[in-house]
């Protein structure tokens, strides 16, 4: 019987070593034998050859052996180490480690290429692959040395499903563990297990397993590991399911597992409440958690897998798993408990022979243990090797280490802590909390599948710190229901809770929350005591991101005035992720933060009438269907208006819906009077004041001028002149309010009102100007345009005979002339639409413009249709 793992061990070798154990194949096939390769049970004619003794002693004799040998095969093949490593594509310092036994297990292409470098005959090629084989005790490693191979781990739970990367990848089952099957299956489930929860894309599995030569079936054999996994990952009885264990999103997978159900997870988990211990200054607690986290580590993560084998996900495991080591190395340092760190630091300086922070903690440790002697031959050890390999001299940690060792000053007293590498202070005391501050999920929501969607993908796309997303978008488009929903949704994703708070960017009162405030009440929720804060906002802010550091929260920020606003609250590592929703675009935060934009817009039709039927209720919204969706049309399919309407039908039970479509087709004000609630918090005028009042002088100024254009768009001469002022400040005003979502632009320079907020800003209009102003800003706005049409005119048709005009009325914006007919002509079309708007306007006007201004207008090639849009004007 052959296994999976014999074809594994294929991929390890050049073809001699294929031919070395094709020849023991052939000899298992003649005695019905079994042959297993590469850190198995080799059992050939009958006798069992294990690579992996159980035997400590054994596992250094063969790890000596496999120096021994590279040694002597090379000097019999007359070789230098110079020369042995050229032709072996290895550095120098790679193989002196090798043959000094420094690095006793290479890595697969490295032996392949040593056997090919070294000519060696198919008997020497095994004897080699067996030296050079993993032994158990160094692959349990790190965090288990000496534990017993055939001993089931600890930390699997007795019942349920239990998920192992940290180390070989193992799948268990109620304490019994599951074949997983050939090595591409276990490829994909440890992507996938790397990144709990996270979605893995396929372009990224097909390039880890086959790297640049995919076959031409590559997606389907990836279908098919993943529907495998499914059937092996499902609770036993159930069946595969799209949307249990193995998610499918797109071309992506996502890997959800129970909780408790991966050891990535539970060693992150435990990481955390370390961390939480030692910043409340629970030093004993805190190392008593990181012995839990580093005691699921069995060994090199996914070990065993060469696929991923420098993976980047893969090589930020080991990195992790260093990082945490370090901290509890730190913590039991200062409490003396020196010796439950020593194998495990000389463990990982072992594994990376370089790492100067872990040889300077294991200085400390030694010395401080009364190895004094120890400690100085593994600095000068080291100190040789940086000089040899790097060209370097040891780093301050490292050299200050040492300096500690020759004075014996291990351990320190008071309200500092001298670990022998730095010294820091005692952090302020906190309890560890965890924050759930989402406010209730939104009733009757509807839609929003892109939006949603986009959410979802973004904390996978993260390349390095906190995931920043802003949902903005006009007033009323249902930004905040939209961030509470997605994180009710996902509250699972981040087990160390949720923060929230409302930063009043927009509200009634019109004075924002400070920054400083906002992080004094997330300080509040993470545990800090109100005695125990910094009184310097900086130093609060500092305490903040510390905090944040090691966990995993999502925090929402709502109702943002602008970035500066957020800033202050972004955290400054860790995977945390931030939602803002703002009214303002937020366009800076995305240039220095990298926060991804979610422009949100109203609700499509089918969207709009499902979230109006949800609230008038099945029954009424199938029996007047046509006046449902004639009022989702009225409300602009804005989340707000929608709900304001069901809100005001189900307060009169008998008031048809009719009733209300026709209260909203007469003037402005009777459609905002029809989508009044009595409660400021939905009132659409109170809600859209808020922004107005937000807004600078000037700015609040033209948008209540511009609702005296007849639309649809306007430019910046076109505002200058209406609001008489520079095109300078007018396009600076133009630019305020389309940063805060008053306005659009539908084409780059054109800005438009939406039909609500000009409702609106008609009504300020005629509150707030006289009507001297009204009728001085229309007629400038219809002598800019005179003049503009009367230069397109020139341009286009110069044999036609000119209309006499005056002199343009003070502030406003013409031009001289057009560059030429293909200019003035795509003047024409762009404007077209606000002229038939202006001919009507001037005819109320009173002014010469009444009659210049359509006889300009005519001057044009006009279809019939504009002909009779011109005349009805």
């Amino acid at each position: 019987m052959f296994t999976n793992e014999y074809f594994d061990a294929m991929k390890f070798l050049d073809s001699r070593v294929v031919h070395a154990f094709d020849s023991m194949t052939d000899r298992a096939r003649a005695t019905r034998g079994d042959l297993y390769c590469w850190g198995q049970l080799v059992r050939v004619n009958g006798v069992s050859h294990d690579f992996l003794s159980a035997n400590g002693e054994e596992n250094d004799r063969l790890g000596s052996r496999f120096a021994t040998l590279v040694r002597t095969y090379r000097r019999e093949a007359g070789l230098t180490q110079r020369e042995l490593a050229m032709r072996a594509g290895l550095s120098v310092a790679a193989l002196r480690d090798f043959e000094q036994g420094r690095r006793g297990r290479p890595r697969a292409n490295s032996l392949a290429a040593l056997v090919g470098a070294l000519g060696l005959d198919p008997e020497q090629a095994i004897d080699l692959a067996k030296a050079a084989a993993p032994s158990r005790s160094r692959e349990r490693g790190v965090l288990q040395a000496g534990a017993e191979p055939a001993q089931i781990p600890a930390s699997i739970p007795e019942r349920g499903l239990w998920v192992s990367v940290l180390g070989p990848l193992e799948v268990w089952r109620d304490r019994t563990a599951l074949a997983l099957g050939p090595f591409t299956r276990r490829a994909v489930l440890a992507l996938l297990a790397t990144e709990p929860g996270a979605l893995v894309h396929r372009d990224t599995i097909v390039d880890v397993l086959w790297a640049q030569s995919p076959p031409p079936s590559a997606v389907s054999l990836i279908q098919a590991h993943v529907s495998r996994l499914r059937r092996l990952l499902e609770p036993a009885g159930l069946p595969p399911r799209e949307d249990g264990v193995i998610v499918s999103e797109g071309g992506a997978y996502r890997l959800r597992l129970p909780q408790n159900a991966l050891d990535l997870q539970a060693f992150r988990a435990f990481a955390v409440r370390a961390d939480g211990a030692s910043v409340r200054g629970d030093l004993r607690q805190a190392c008593e958690f990181y012995e839990r986290a580093v005691e699921l580590w069995r060994g090199d993560p996914l070990a065993h897998l060469d696929l991923v084998r420098g993976h980047p996900g893969v090589d930020a495991l080991g990195r992790e798993l260093v990082a945490v080591l370090l901290r509890y190395a730190e913590l039991a340092c200062e409490l003396g408990e020196y010796e439950r760190v020593l194998p495990r630091l000389h463990s990982v300086a072992a594994a990376e022979p370089l790492n100067e922070l872990v040889h300077a903690r294991l200085l400390i440790a030694l010395a401080a243990s009364g190895q004094q002697a120890e400690a100085l031959w593994l600095y000068e050890d080291l100190r040789r090797r940086l000089d040899r390999e790097l060209g370097v001299y040891p780093g301050d940690e490292l050299a200050t280490a040492h300096l500690r060792v020759l004075r014996g000053e291990f351990s320190g007293t008071g309200g500092t802590r001298v670990c022998g590498f730095r010294t820091v202070q005692r952090p302020i005391a906190v309890r560890y909390v965890v924050p759930w501050q989402l406010p209730a999920a939104p009733r009757r929501f509807t839609g929003r599948k892109r939006e949603l969607a986009a959410l979802s993908g973004l904390p996978d796309q993260r390349t390095g710190g906190a995931a920043i997303c802003a949902l903005v978008g006009m007033v009323g488009v249902g930004k905040t229901a939209l961030a509470v929903e997605w994180a009710h949704r996902m509250a699972e994703d981040f087990p160390d809770g949720h923060l929230f708070v409302d930063l009043r960017g927009f509200g009634p009162s019109g004075n924002s929350l400070a920054p400083g405030d906002a992080v004094y009440g997330f300080l509040h929720a993470l545990g800090v005591p109100p005695g125990r804060l910094p009184d310097d906002a900086e130093e609060q802010a500092k305490l903040y991101r510390s905090l944040l550091a090691h966990r995993r929260l999502l925090i929402v920020l709502d109702n943002a005035r602008d970035a500066g606003q957020v800033r202050p609250l972004l955290p400054g590592a860790g995977k945390c992720m931030v939602l803002v929703t703002s009214r303002n675009r937020l366009t800076g935060l995305a240039a220095t933060h990298g926060a991804q934009l979610v422009e949100v817009g109203p609700l499509d039709a089918a969207e709009a009438r499902e979230l109006l039927a949800s609230g008038l209720g099945a029954e009424r919204a199938r029996t007047e269907c046509g006046e449902v969706a004639e009022l989702a049309e009225r409300c602009l399919r804005l989340p707000l208006a929608l709900r304001n309407a069901a809100a005001r039908v189900a307060a009169f039970p008998g008031l048809p819906l009719s009733a209300l479509t026709a209260s909203m087709r007469g003037g402005r004000q009777d459609w905002l009077n029809s989508l009044e609630t009595g409660d400021p918090v939905s009132s659409v005028r109170a809600v859209l004041s808020w922004s107005q009042s937000a807004l600078s002088p000037g700015a609040a100024r033209l948008f209540r001028l511009l609702a005296l254009h007849p639309g649809p768009d306007v430019t910046v001469g076109a505002a200058a002149s209406l609001a008489e002022v520079s095109c300078q400040d007018a396009h600076a005003a133009l630019t305020e309010l389309y940063d805060d979502c008053l306005l659009t632009q539908r084409i780059l320079g054109r800005f438009a009102f939406h039909d609500l907020v000009q409702a609106y800003a008609a009504e300020q209009v005629l509150e707030h100007d006289d009507e001297a102003g009204r009728t001085a800003a229309v007629r400038r706005l219809l002598d800019h345009y005179l003049h503009l049409t009367a230069a397109a005119v020139r341009a286009m048709y110069p044999q036609q005979p000119r209309l006499a005009l005056g002199a343009p009325l003070p502030g406003v914006v013409t031009v001289d002339e057009f560059s030429g007919p293909m200019g003035a002509g795509e003047w024409f079309e762009a404007e077209q639409e606000v002229l038939f708007g202006l001919v009507e306007l001037a005819a109320g006007s009173g002014s010469t413009h009444a009659w210049q201004l359509p006889w300009l207008v005519r001057r044009f090639e006009l279809g019939d249709g504009q002909l009779r849009r011109l005349a009805g004007a």
